[in-house]
């Protein structure tokens, strides 16, 4: 259980997964700061070492199983998607609060999974997984992949592709402009 979340009852059975090595290659950016935020890392401003923040990564990824740390990493990612583009909505951010109540100790958390990637990098197979976005709520986009913008001009008015649903397809256009420089 991570700290200082709000944790839900579920009746269902209870299944336990056994706990296989870590290997921290192998976690994306934003499962390494799952793991770290329901890890035992300190909440303090101190400068830790790549070892001890791996460390913390291997510790939570095992008290999160990792099931649980990957369907929580999607949500983090498409909460980031959503609140970079300015197309947060209520019930997300809500959600979002809830799952991730200490909001510096997320930070500090991401700050230490960009250390750890930088450090240790990814294997392939986690790299094409590390984008991979997940929303609990209601997209802005309703399930359609676009979203209208209104301006005061109508001229200016616009749709936009939706950075969850048609996140191929920008990364695509992403990669066509890198390669024409």
């Amino acid at each position: 259980m991570m700290p200082g979340t709000i944790v839900e009852r579920r009746a269902d059975a209870v299944t336990v997964e056994a706990t296989a090595p870590v290997d921290v290659r192998s976690l994306t950016g934003a499962e390494r700061a799952v793991a770290l935020y329901a890890s035992d890392m300190p909440n303090g401003r101190r400068h830790h070492t790549n070892a001890q923040y791996t460390a913390w990564i291997v510790q939570g990824a095992k008290r999160l199983g990792r099931t649980e740390m990957r369907r929580l990493a999607l949500y983090l990612r498409g909460w980031q998607v959503l609140n970079v583009n300015g197309l947060m909505t209520e019930q997300i951010q809500a959600r979002h609060e809830l799952r991730f109540p200490q909001r510096h100790r997320l930070v500090r958390a991401g700050q230490g999974s960009a250390l750890t990637v930088s450090v240790d990098g990814m294997t392939k197979a986690t790299l094409a997984r590390n984008g991979k976005v997940g929303l609990d709520g209601d997209c802005p986009c309703k399930g359609t992949g676009g979203i209208m913008l209104w301006g005061d001009d109508p001229d200016a008015s616009g749709e936009i592709m939706c950075p969850v649903h048609r996140r191929a397809e920008i990364n695509a256009y992403r990669r066509t402009l890198l390669a024409a420089r």
